[in-house]
């Protein structure tokens, strides 16, 4: 039964850029609140870290047409669908843990990327030495903390289902349950002492999104990614099987068929 689950054969254990675009306007949004608190007139030096399909790249091109914009990420996959957009833009293949500009930017901007990535303390006050005086450093991620649909991730992990074993191993579970984010407090205090300007502040949207499983849809492509990529084809299936039974409990679709799909995101704007 549970190995006859469509979304089990199809799940994808790779960065998958058309399921990635498929919510592409909410997607973009935190983008376009994020980029009306940067306050930069001509930068002339853009890198756009983790740059995915180019959703953020393009608004970046479409607001600064003259600058030299660079967009990174480590996937091929999503380069690829990146490098079809019509902008004047630089694409490298690079891994963020370890990154450095070519030479000392104007804007950095870190989209729906760091929370992907440990060791905070460190990485953004690296980030930020790598910004001209006056440049700027802005980032938004997810904060999973209290979503419910990360619970269910953890808790199916753990059980595989009502009286199962856990799945994967317990490196895997332990490196689920501890992310990189931190608190708004924590981050203010590791910046501030480096910024001549920092903003910081947290949104929750109300997303409404529509689908068979549009919840999973979603997080598949992000959060979701390095279990399925962990477990074996089997405890893939069902670990699918049993994590869509409890999200269809906990989000189950309004009367007109969508889904309300509640989403909390940081938001840092840091100047130098």
């Amino acid at each position: 039964m549970i190995a006859d689950s469509p979304l089990a054969q199809n799940a994808s254990t790779q960065w998958d850029p058309a399921s990635y675009l498929k919510f592409a306007r909410l997607r973009e949004r935190p983008v376009v609140e994020l980029l009306e608190r940067i306050h930069l007139e001509r930068p002339h030096c853009i890198y756009d870290l983790g740059c995915g399909t180019g959703i953020a790249t393009q608004l970046l091109a479409k607001r600064w047409p003259d600058a030299e914009l660079t967009g990174v990420d480590s996937s091929a996959e999503m380069l690829a669908e990146a490098k079809c957009l019509p902008i004047k833009a630089l694409w490298q293949r690079r891994d963020l843990q370890g990154w450095h500009a070519e030479q000392p930017a104007d804007l950095l901007l870190a989209a729906a990327v760091l929370h992907f990535i440990d060791g905070h303390h460190e990485l953004l006050p690296r980030l930020l030495r790598q910004l001209n005086p006056g440049g700027c450093f802005a980032a938004h991620m997810p904060n999973w903390r209290d979503a419910h649909w990360y619970r269910l991730m953890l808790d199916t992990l753990e059980d595989a289902g009502p009286g199962g074993v856990p799945l994967g191993t317990l490196q895997l579970r332990q490196a689920m349950s501890t992310r990189p984010v931190l608190s708004l407090d924590c981050y203010y205090r590791l910046l501030a002492p480096m910024s001549h300007e920092l903003d910081i502040w947290e949104t929750e949207y109300l997303q409404v999104v529509q689908g068979q499983s549009p919840i999973f849809d979603w997080v598949k492509v992000s959060a979701l990614r390095p279990v399925l990529l962990a477990l074996n084809d089997q405890d893939r299936a069902r670990f699918i099987y049993h994590y869509l039974e409890r999200v269809r409990q906990v989000y189950p679709p309004e009367p007109d068929g969508l889904t309300l799909f509640p989403f909390k995101r940081i938001f840092i704007v840091a100047r130098v």
